[in-house]
């Protein structure tokens, strides 16, 4: 059911008053048919009352008569009369027997049924006929008094014989049934009284003058007198009266001895008032048919009801309001601890768990209450630990990426009001894998909490916030600062950073990325400050600058950048990559032994692009692999070639730490030397220092299998890594190469030939060869050389050059070399 209500008190309310309503309407209702049904009950049976006193008077009246008329037939002077037909004396014994039972004809009949003498007038259009056949009747020993219709007019007739002692005469005498007979009956039953009579049309104008006449139907019905509208003519009304008479009583005659024959009760409405009718046949012959109409006004009946009435619907609407006051109380009563419960319900919706709920109710509710208080407070906990594991960084005890972002948006929110400016620090620390993978997790994470409590004490504003991000990555929200400040908080950060920290009695040193980018100076989006913050830091870090302030153009680097790595796999596929090689020459002999492999990307918008641009993008994509995988396959293919040519030359690609973490390489790479039907010696491999530290393990299965297939390797940049020398020492490899970095400027910086010289007898003292990268001019290469050092590569013998221009250069090369050892 759908209440137009929005209020469950309101609901409940209806609801209670509709039931009452209802049950007090369905009990009047059935109080009230009830009356009408009992009122109706008791006309009925005041109808069969009245019945039966017309009946009884008819009867009595008849009895009466009859009794009169036998007293006249036995007196002796009447009979003398009789006898010697002296007319005179017998109309003045009738006359007098008239006046003394008030009748209204009195007649004298012969044996025969011939009408001898009349007392006072003859009713008009009289007819013998049925005078004769109660005569006949009464001699029978039948009924000696009936019912006559003389042209329109009822009449009660007696016939009574006058025997001497032979019958010698009949008295006929008789009423009229005219008004003061239906007053009598009126008086006796209570009832309205008619008298309606039927007869030939011819006979309607011969009605005695003192009979209540109307305008006969054509069926020539007749209203002889009426009770109902004391002496006034209502025609309609006597209308109404007379064409509801029942067809059963005109569609079939009776017997003249049956003195009541049919009734049928019917209701009416007459002068607007309502009647319960009972139509009575009391005659029914040709032109001999009289109809006793008896009525009870039903508004009268039910007239003793009404008051009983009026009094049970004032009950039914106190009973209503009363159970509407009740129904209000309860429903109050009711829905106040639910409007209690709903209040708490918002107020947990909006987040507040403040809000306890009392109840001192024992019944369901009370215990719904509590229940639900004991609900709230569990979510109030729950929420607690919730906001805390979605806020807080359990390992560091800051502030998480969540909450970081909340406060951002927060603060942007209050800079339409306040203008206060914020900005963002991205801090990603440098080398923290190194750090995780060799010393452990353990102690990866009290590093990182470390920093966090650096971080803290570093920003001295309560409204600083400072957030673990994911990682080893950092944020710091300062609040109404401008990037100034922001550039001296982060020096100031990185200052408490050098200071290194001690982890399980040893000591880690820090370094850190930062990017720097301030709202709204930078952007006015959250999102994009976040990214362009970021987008400094990573600047920072590969421009090897600690701290990095966002400006525009590292957009345009950052969307090239992006453009690159979905487009390398494109380069693979569709070999716009191209193989350069740059020599490695032997100091003692001056000849090319073996060539470095390096890959160059031919894009067909932006040409040719060094390595340095993209490798690091591979790397973090995956596709690093296929980049591997091509240039093995490429150095391969240009070994073979030049071995055609009579060039044995060693080729050395360099490998990621994704590839040495491959366990399918040892097979790849066989597969290749196959394919192109070369030896292990024709290709080497070349690993740095932090590749092999990446996942040691791995590395150092894969180096091994590769080494057992006859594959040279070497550490490539040695000296820039962080490797101890017990890895060092279980790495099956051939060559260390010297990182540029110590040899480019070897001839001007005596502690660049103290490590390179160390190295160089480190190297030879492990077994191993010694190639230097980044001989840049003579004087290094002469200062290489009386060092001991194996082989050296640089500038200064060649650039890198693509790999079908070797032979060529070879042969430049042979040509030129005497030229390295002279002054």
């Amino acid at each position: 059911m759908n209440f137009p209500f929005k209020s469950l008190q309101s609901r409940i309310t209806f609801l209670f008053l509709t039931l009452i309503l209802v049950v007090q309407f369905i009990g009047f209702l059935a109080i009230w048919v009830s009356i009408n049904k009992n009122a109706r009950v008791a006309i009925t049976e005041q109808l069969d009352v009245g019945e039966e006193v017309l009946r009884v008077v008819i009867t009595r009246r008849g009895e009466s008569l009859a009794l009169s008329a036998r007293i006249l037939a036995n007196d002796y002077g009447f009979r003398q009369a009789i006898a010697s037909n002296d007319y005179e004396t017998i109309a003045s014994a009738l006359d007098n027997n008239s006046a003394r039972i008030e009748s209204d004809v009195s007649m004298l009949y012969s044996p025969a049924g011939k009408r001898e003498v009349v007392s006072g007038k003859v009713p008009a259009g009289i007819d013998d006929s049925p005078i004769i056949s109660l005569i006949n009747s009464a001699q029978s020993g039948n009924n000696s008094f009936r019912l006559i219709v003389f042209n329109g007019m009822p009449y009660l007739i007696v016939a009574v014989p006058v025997k001497a002692p032979l019958t010698i005469a009949w008295i006929v005498t008789g009423f009229k049934i005219d008004s003061a007979w239906a007053k009598d009956i009126e008086d006796v039953s209570h009832l309205e009284v008619s008298f309606i009579t039927k007869t030939d049309k011819d006979a309607i104008h011969a009605r005695h003058a003192n009979v209540l006449q109307t305008a006969a139907t054509p069926e020539t019905w007749s209203l002889v007198t009426s009770t109902l509208w004391n002496g006034v003519a209502d025609p309609k009304g006597e209308s109404i009266l007379i064409q509801n008479i029942p067809q059963v009583f005109t569609s079939q005659t009776g017997n003249s001895n049956d003195m009541y024959l049919k009734t049928k009760d019917i209701e009416l409405v007459l002068s607007k008032i309502d009647y319960s009718t009972r139509y009575m046949e009391l005659l029914s012959e040709p032109n001999q048919t009289l109809i006793a109409v008896l009525q009870r006004s039903i508004d009268e009946a039910l007239a003793p009801y009404v008051y009983l009435q009026l009094n049970l619907l004032g009950l039914t609407l106190l009973g209503a309001l009363v159970f509407t006051l009740g129904s209000i109380f309860t429903a109050r009563r009711l829905t106040k601890p639910l409007t209690q419960l709903m209040n708490t319900a918002e107020l947990l919706e909006k987040g507040d768990y403040s809000s306890p709920i009392y109840s001192k109710s024992n019944d369901e509710i009370g215990h719904l209450s509590r229940t639900f208080d004991r609900m709230r407070a569990a979510i109030a906990e729950r929420e607690n630990k919730i906001s805390k594991i979605a806020y807080w960084d359990d390992l560091t005890q800051i502030p998480n990426r969540a909450y970081f972002n909340e406060q951002l948006i927060k603060l942007a929110t209050a800079y339409e009001n306040t203008q206060c400016t914020f900005s963002v620090l991205m801090m990603d620390l440098n080398r923290f894998k190194h750090v995780n993978d060799v010393l452990g997790n353990s102690v990866a994470d009290k590093l990182l909490a470390g920093v966090a409590q650096r971080l803290k004490q570093s920003c001295k504003s309560e409204s600083d916030i400072v957030a673990r991000l994911g990682g080893d990555e950092f944020g710091i929200i300062l609040a109404n600062t401008n990037t100034q400040v922001a550039l001296e908080v982060a020096h100031r950060i990185l200052l408490t950073l050098e200071t290194p920290i001690e982890l399980n009695d040893a000591y880690v040193d820090l370094s850190a990325g930062m990017g720097v980018a301030n709202y709204p100076q930078h952007t006015s989006d959250i999102d994009l400050l976040l990214s362009r913050a970021e987008i400094a830091m990573y600047a920072a870090k590969n421009t090897q600058k600690s701290i990095k302030v966002y400006d525009s153009s590292l957009d345009i680097a950052n969307e090239e950048n992006l453009s690159l790595i979905s487009e390398i796999k494109v380069a693979v596929e569709q070999n716009q990559l191209r193989l350069f090689v740059q020599p490695k020459i032997d100091f003692a002999s001056n000849e090319v032994l073996s060539v470095e492999a390096l890959v160059r990307w031919e894009h067909p918008e932006r040409g040719l692009i060094a390595p340095d641009t993209f490798i690091p993008y591979a790397e973090q994509t995956g596709h690093i692999g296929k980049i591997s995988y091509w240039m093995l396959s490429e150095a391969a293919r240009y070994s073979a070639a030049w071995i055609k040519n009579g060039r044995t030359i060693t080729v050395a690609v360099n490998l990621s730490a994704r590839d040495l973490i491959d366990t399918e390489l040892p097979h790849k790479l066989e597969s290749i030397l196959q394919t192109h039907a070369l030896t292990a010696e024709a290709l080497s491999i070349e690993i740095t220092e932090s590749s092999i530290m990446e996942d040691p393990a791995r590395a150092l299965e894969t180096v091994g299998r590769l080494a057992n297939m006859g594959i040279k390797l070497a550490i490539d940049d040695f000296g820039t890594g962080y490797s101890s020398l017990a890895y060092l020492k279980r790495l099956p490899v051939n060559e260390l190469k010297i990182d540029k970095s110590f040899v480019m400027n070897l001839e001007n910086d005596q502690e660049d030939i103290t490590i390179v010289r160390s190295t160089i007898e480190l190297g030879h003292n492990l077994g191993l060869k010694v190639v230097a990268e980044g001989i840049e001019n003579k004087r290094c290469w002469d200062l290489l050389n009386s060092m001991g050092c194996d082989y050296g590569q640089g500038y200064f013998i060649s650039k890198p050059m693509p790999a079908n221009q070797l032979l060529d250069w070879i042969s430049y090369w042979s040509k030129n070399k005497p030229l390295i050892n002279s002054d």
